[in-house]
């Protein structure tokens, strides 16, 4: 082959002229390139190829768009489309694709991609059906409650020979119903049988739902009783609405009652069924009798699913029952209940919450004894509980182990126990490599601040405000630095605080929008003692607080805490004897 490969070769050289000597070709003109090769036409796809293709497609966009990768469906659409374009004129992908991708845009609220991708579908030759009509109708509904932008896409759609079925309808009724316009949606259902359309289950059950949701749990039954009389009866889905918001409203008398009555109705209960109703049982303390539903459940043929086991075990746990919830767990093998990892990190967070580090440790060795595969959750159970037992270090060394993806979290729970056993050294160590990884966020910097304000280190402390600040991650973190600063009485270094970040004390206490009125605490002046924290609550939604530090410069610190958010947000410090800083009135009864 070599030899052939050679001759070829040879064969392909050009053959000098009579005329020229061997001296002479060294200075010959090169040849002129020759031509690049004529394009080979690309054969269409067969017709299996191009079905494939599509179906193939389509699959991975619906996955891609569950998963919410709306970015990747689009990268895909658009790759389908090249190779349909590049096979042949006049090709492109089917409706079923379009309507894929129309549907996955209009799910993420990209409404100017639908419109675009829409426009496209028709100038590629390919006709909508009923489900894009179905897709275009539902994202209408969803960005205003007037029906007349989705009946005039109706009717737009018309001329393309699209005419709407019941689940166009249905598709109106569920997001009316989602909005929470149940008369809308009512008034709507009645159209549909005035002029025609037959309403199937799933055009009734978001009405039921409506009206479950808003506790109108006597027309949510009138409703199905209208069902049956309509030919439609409901089905295990609608019931299981039902049930749910019975349960919600403690009416278990009645929920035992439906379950009798479906044996002689058109429906039978699911596992979700049972499901809802230990869940609503446990919700209400009855442990017993949602234990009963379990056997329940199997004589009905049903298998516990995993959600089963996790109803069950967060029953247990949130009535003091963790051993049993132990039990449960380490059996479930044997009784059929699927564990999974969720499971697990439901009981060993428990037992990490009532100090019992040990069991937390026999039970992961369980998990992974079964084929469970722990996850990060998994860990940082077990890292904190290794922490309360005082084993810091070999959490962290476990931290540093293979296999093991630490997070944020993870670190915030070392940084604070090497904080709070005293060795700062480590947890400095912790956040210089935490921040190589990861982001710090606002819980790790007060965790930061906090322990080096505990040490007496307040100017470490401010440095570190400072970052968080930097990243807009402040509001804790300057609250426990006042708090920190304030206890340890060093007001001139508060006061360099407030007066270096004045702006932070005002901006957001009211967050754009007047606090109301409030009554100031009244305050012991002549005292050398520190008044108790006094909080009141302004409908606006703001948490005032007053601690007075009697000091020759400083009187008042005032405390405001956001009341959506539960965390310490401002402090203010007030020179002695004022009620104002300002333009803001500070007064008694009156507003900021």
């Amino acid at each position: 082959m070599a030899s052939s490969a050679s001759a070829a070769a040879l064969l392909a050289m050009p053959v000098p002229s009579s005329s020229s000597s061997s001296d002479e070709s060294d200075d010959a003109k090169p040849l002129p390139p020759s031509p690049p090769p004529a394009p080979q036409a690309v054969s269409p796809p067969s017709e299996h190829q191009r079905l494939n293709l599509e179906r193939d497609g389509n699959m991975a966009m619906k996955a891609l768009a569950l998963a919410g990768d709306v970015d990747e469906v689009v990268d895909l659409f658009t790759e389908l489309r090249r190779r349909f374009a590049g096979a042949g004129a006049g090709l492109s992908p089917n409706v079923l694709c379009y309507n894929t991708f129309l549907n996955a845009l209009a799910e993420a609220g990209r409404v100017e991609d639908v419109g675009l991708a829409f426009d496209e579908m028709l100038a590629a030759g390919v006709a909508p059906n009923v489900s894009t009509l179905n897709i275009l109708v539902k994202m209408q509904a969803r960005r205003t409650s007037s029906l007349e932008p989705a009946f005039e896409l109706i009717d737009k759609m018309k001329g393309h020979r699209v005419e709407p079925d019941v689940g166009t309808y249905s598709t109106i009724i569920t997001e009316q119903c989602r909005a929470g316009r149940l008369d809308v949606a009512r008034g709507l259902l009645e159209w549909m049988v005035e002029v025609g359309y037959c309403p199937m289950v799933h055009t009734y059950t978001p009405i039921v739902q409506g009206y479950c949701r808003q506790g109108q749990i006597l027309e949510a039954v009138d409703l199905m009783a209208e069902m049956e009389r309509d030919g439609c009866p409901p089905n295990v889905v609608t019931y299981n609405v039902l049930i749910r918001a019975l349960c919600d409203h403690g009416k278990f008398d009645v929920v035992e009652q439906v379950l009798v009555e479906s044996r002689t109705k058109d429906w039978k209960p699911s596992a979700v069924t049972y499901n809802t109703y230990m869940d609503g049982l446990c919700k209400k303390g009855m442990v017993k009798e949602a234990l009963k539903q379990l056997d329940a459940m199997r004589s009905e043929g049903l298998d516990p699913t995993t959600f089963t086991l996790s109803v069950i075990l967060n029953c247990l746990c949130h009535n003091s029952m963790i051993s049993e919830a132990v039990s449960y767990l380490e059996g479930s093998t044997a009784s059929d209940l699927c564990a999974d990892v969720v499971a697990y990190n439901t009981v060993m967070s428990r037992l990490c919450d009532v100090g019992r580090w040990s069991s937390v440790l026999k039970l992961m060795t369980d998990m992974i004894k079964k084929g469970i595969d722990p996850n990060t959750r998994t860990f940082n159970i077990l890292i904190h509980s290794l922490c309360i037992g005082g084993k810091s270090s070999i959490a962290k060394n476990l931290v540093y182990s293979q296999g093991f993806a630490a997070n944020v979290v993870t670190y915030n729970t070392l940084i604070h126990w090497f904080y709070y056993n005293g060795k700062s050294n480590e947890a400095y160590d912790l956040f210089l490599d935490m921040s190589l990884k990861i982001s710090p966020d606002e819980v790790t910097y007060t965790i930061v601040v906090d322990g080096l304000c505990r040490e007496g280190k307040f100017d470490k402390a401010t440095e570190y405000f400072e970052q968080s600040y930097e990243r807009g991650l402040w509001r804790d973190t300057l609250s426990v630095l006042i708090n920190r600063l304030v206890r340890s009485e060093k007001i001139n270094k508060v006061r360099e605080i407030t007066d270096r970040w004045s702006a932070l004390f005002w901006v957001p206490l009211c967050r754009g929008r007047p606090c109301s009125s409030y009554r100031m605490s009244p305050l012991n002046r002549g005292s050398s003692h520190r008044v108790p924290i006094s909080i009141l609550r302004c409908h606006t939604g703001v948490l005032l607080g007053v601690i007075g530090v009697l000091h020759p410069s400083m009187t008042l610190l005032w405390v405001v805490v956001p009341w959506d958010t539960g965390s310490t947000a401002t402090l203010l410090v007030l020179p002695h004897g004022n009620w104002g800083l300002g333009k803001q009135s500070l007064l008694p009864n009156t507003s900021l």
